[in-house]
Order: C-alpha cells, then structure tokens, then sequence
C-alpha cells in the first residue's frame, strides 16, 4: 500500500513508459523506464515495470525506424 499523501511512482512512470513505448514515443518510454527503475531503487521495490518499459521502449523505436524505411522506399502501397 502506498505512503497516505504520495503515490506510487514506480508504478506510474512504468506504466506510462510501457504505454507511450509502444504506442508513439519510444524515447520517452524509455526515460520513464528508466525513471520507474531509479525510483524502486530508493523505494525497495522491484523494477521490473521499468525494465519493461525500457525493452519496448527500444522496440517501438525499433519498428517505427522499420516502418519508416518500408514506407518511404515505397515498399508499402495502399490501393
């Protein structure tokens, strides 16, 4: 159970990081895992949240470099 009058950043930042990694922002997933993985360092916790936020982090920049390469050498047409 979280602190009364605080929250739970670890929790937060590894959330948001998992969730903005994979949908658009690779980079800020990344910097919130890294942040999640920081504060459960202080806190005790297990950052696991945070190294998962860091892994598809690299993976949604990953597949956004990918899809940017296919779609402008014109390997995906649309009819």
């Amino acid at each position: 159970m979280p602190p009364k009058g605080g929250g739970d950043k670890v929790t937060l930042y590894g959330v948001l990081g998992i969730v903005l990694g994979l949908c658009c922002c690779g980079v800020i997933g990344i910097v919130l895992g890294w942040l999640s993985v920081q504060e459960a360092k202080k806190v005790g916790k297990k950052p696991t949240l945070g190294y998962v936020a860091i892994a598809l982090g690299v993976i949604g920049i990953i597949w956004n470099i990918i899809y940017g390469i296919r779609v402008s050498s014109g390997g995906m047409k649309f009819n």
